[in-house]
């Protein structure tokens, strides 16, 4: 009988203990960030060139919470928390879950909806509790730092480019008509025009005159080769009416260097150069430097395009392979490309390039934002015409 009871007691403890084991569930969190993450899929990845780990994907933000505060949306991918790489969404939950109110995280992201490549930090401080939820339940539940979902975003699992698809694809393209002077030619943004041109030459201005793109082939003599520095700091002084402060000169692939410069009438702006022999060929863009974050960018599309068929110009050469297709010519595709080709490759800066149509008309594109992966005749650049996509190739025509 002694044993009888021993056996039944030995029942109730084990069923007790699993009733236990089912309704128990993890300390609430102490702190709230409204994250929700999910795995990286192979199109968010796609979006985050750089990422050294596998990361997180940030499917959600829950608004006025401290995530929104801060400025993290959703899409971006997360390469590490507080230094550490982060190799999935559930590493990424456990390390939100741990913190408490009042604690401080930095998260570097790869934001594609702001149109960066390279990870950026963003700091996160915890509030006390998440707000009250609109939804009921039975049961109050828990207040949740991160959750790891299983199903990724519709859009951003079947398009490489997330939801902005969603809108159209083409969206961002701007046109870029052709300005041609004499034996020089290039493309610039509408409602731009010719300021003066010669036989090596061509100065090209905005519609308000404040942003000016010019591009100058020129022979030398020994003692100007000599210091280039100074020749192209006069020849900034000479078209801004100004000196200028420039920066330490900065070697590009190809040959080309580059300095940034300024000046005391507000002009602010950079300059490129190359030297064949004894001939230079010269690109300075100039813009009001209130106007530089965007101006500057624009100015580079038109500046980057001019090109002179002078007897000074250096004869064609053929196309490096580590040059992006969106940052030459078609004539460089072919092959043939030209000192504009080579310079060209300082639009990596900006994260801007080339595309053109069948017709000619050339676009500035964001390659790394603009590219529609799913697009009907495969992966590449888009317009609209009509109710029809047109595939653009990449490069400029002029």
């Amino acid at each position: 009988m002694a044993r009888l009871w021993l056996g039944v007691l030995a029942v109730v403890a084990l069923g007790a203990l699993g009733v236990a084991l089912l309704i128990a569930r993890p300390p609430d969190p102490e702190g709230y960030s409204g994250l929700e993450f999910a795995r990286v899929t192979g199109a968010a990845a796609a979006r985050a060139p750089l990422l050294t780990t596998r990361g997180a994907l940030v499917t959600g933000v829950a608004a006025d919470s401290p995530a929104a505060r801060a400025g993290i949306r959703p899409g971006a991918v997360v390469a590490r928390i507080d230094g550490e790489g982060i190799r999935s969404a559930e590493q990424a939950s456990r390390i939100v879950r741990r913190h408490r109110a009042g604690d401080r995280i930095v998260l570097s992201l790869f934001d594609e909806a702001r149109g960066g490549v390279h990870a950026k930090n963003v700091a996160l401080i915890f509030d006390a509790s998440a707000p009250p939820s609109e939804k009921i339940f039975s049961v109050a539940p828990p207040p949740t730092l991160a959750k790891e979902k299983l199903s990724p975003p519709i859009m951003a699992a079947n398009a490489a480019w997330s939801r902005r698809l969603a809108h159209g694809v083409s969206v961002r393209l701007r046109a870029l008509p052709q300005l041609t002077a004499g034996t020089c030619s290039g493309v610039a943004p509408e409602k731009w025009q010719l300021h003066d041109s010669g036989p090596s030459m061509i100065h090209v201005v905005s519609e308000s005159g404040g942003a000016h793109a010019i591009y100058k082939l020129v022979r030398l003599e020994a003692d100007q080769r000599r210091d280039l520095l100074g020749y192209v700091s006069g020849l900034l002084h000479e078209i801004f009416r100004s000196p200028v402060t420039v920066t330490p000169v900065e070697a590009r692939p190809f040959g080309v260097s580059s300095i940034s410069f300024g000046n005391k009438t507000g002009a602010t702006g950079f300059a490129l150069w190359r030297l064949n022999g004894d001939i230079l060929s010269v690109w300075i863009a100039g813009v009001p430097a209130g106007d530089a974050s965007w101006a500057i960018p624009v100015t580079a599309s038109a500046l980057l395009s001019l090109r002179c068929q002078s007897d000074l110009a250096p004869p064609p050469r053929p196309r490096d392979p580590s040059m992006a297709a969106t940052s030459v010519s078609s004539r460089c595709l072919e092959d043939r490309c030209e000192d504009s080709d080579f310079a060209a490759t300082y639009l990596d800066k900006f994260r801007l390039g080339y595309v053109h149509a069948h017709d000619g008309e050339v676009f500035l594109v964001n390659p790394r934002r603009d590219l529609w992966a799913n697009g009907q005749e495969g992966p590449g650049f888009y317009r609209q015409l009509g109710g029809l996509n047109e595939k653009l190739e990449p490069g400029r025509t002029n």
